[in-house]
């Protein structure tokens, strides 16, 4: 019987490969034409002498091809990461600063928003049993790309449900878990909160909320694939994503990283 399933299931499994190798490749060959346009429209923006309809009307090609070029890559990403085609390359790194740098990066974005984007890294606990981890409490091995990319879009999902004047508070703290370290980046923003029955689909991928979430309507929702990311990067690392959340309260993202003994690393801090 086990044999005979087996065999019926091939041909799926065959299709299903080769799905998702069409889709990386189709991903993958949608660059290069994205890349042509975006260099065409931005040649074409910097023309003085357009007039002031025609300049904003290639502003708005420009915005639909980023967020197209964004969708591309988010798709070519999955895509490998399920074929198990993205490379995983561990190293020491600090955590804390790789959070300074992503919030950094995404200062002009709160701004712009007029949204208060603060980070809050909590000072290891006292009183609690020597440990390796305790040399570095937020040493992580772990892929720093793959980690700046969770951060990055955990972020920016909170300030683009965020409305203007609201708060996005970022947290990085080690905590003892059954006498293991873990560490624990909590986002939380200000936001009008996700309903409670699409609270167990939003790391589905496409998955979307009520549009009235947003706190900017007139701004381009997102792919739906940011936190379907955020949590194959968390699984990748043997971490976990939970999100709590309350309508008119705001939601909360919780990204918990275990430190596991064997992977307690000091990186170099300059």
């Amino acid at each position: 019987g086990w044999m005979l399933s087996g065999l019926a299931m091939q041909p799926i499994r065959q299709s299903y490969q080769q799905l998702k190798q069409f889709t990386a490749d189709a991903s993958h060959e949608l660059r290069s034409p994205l890349a042509s346009i975006q260099t065409a429209v931005q040649v074409a923006l910097a023309d003085s002498q357009l007039d002031a309809d025609t300049r904003q009307r290639w502003q708005m090609v420009e915005r639909l091809c980023l967020r197209l070029g964004r969708l591309v890559d988010d798709l070519l990403f999955l895509a490998r990461h399920d074929s198990g085609m993205v490379p995983f390359q561990p190293r020491c790194c600090a955590l804390d600063a790789l959070l300074l740098q992503v919030v950094e990066e995404l200062q002009g974005l709160a701004n712009q928003k007029q949204i208060r984007l603060q980070l809050d890294i909590a000072a290891p606990e006292s009183g609690t049993e020597p440990s390796p981890a305790q040399v570095d409490p937020f040493g992580f091995w772990g892929d720093e790309d793959q980690l700046a990319r969770l951060f990055t879009n955990l972020i920016e999902n909170a300030l683009l449900h965020t409305p203007p004047q609201g708060e996005v508070q970022v947290r990085l703290e080690q905590r003892l878990r059954s006498g293991s370290p873990e560490l624990v980046v909590r986002v939380q923003d200000t936001g009008p909160g996700i309903p409670p029955q699409a609270l167990p689909h939003v790391f589905d991928r496409f998955y979307r909320a009520d549009p009235a979430r947003s706190g900017d309507p007139g701004r381009l929702s997102g792919s739906g694939l940011g936190l379907a990311i955020v949590k194959s990067i968390a699984q990748q690392h043997q971490g976990q994503v939970q999100v709590e959340s309350e309508l008119g309260q705001g939601s909360s993202f919780e990204v918990i990283l275990p430190q596991r003994q064997l992977e307690i690393c000091t990186p170099e801090r300059v």
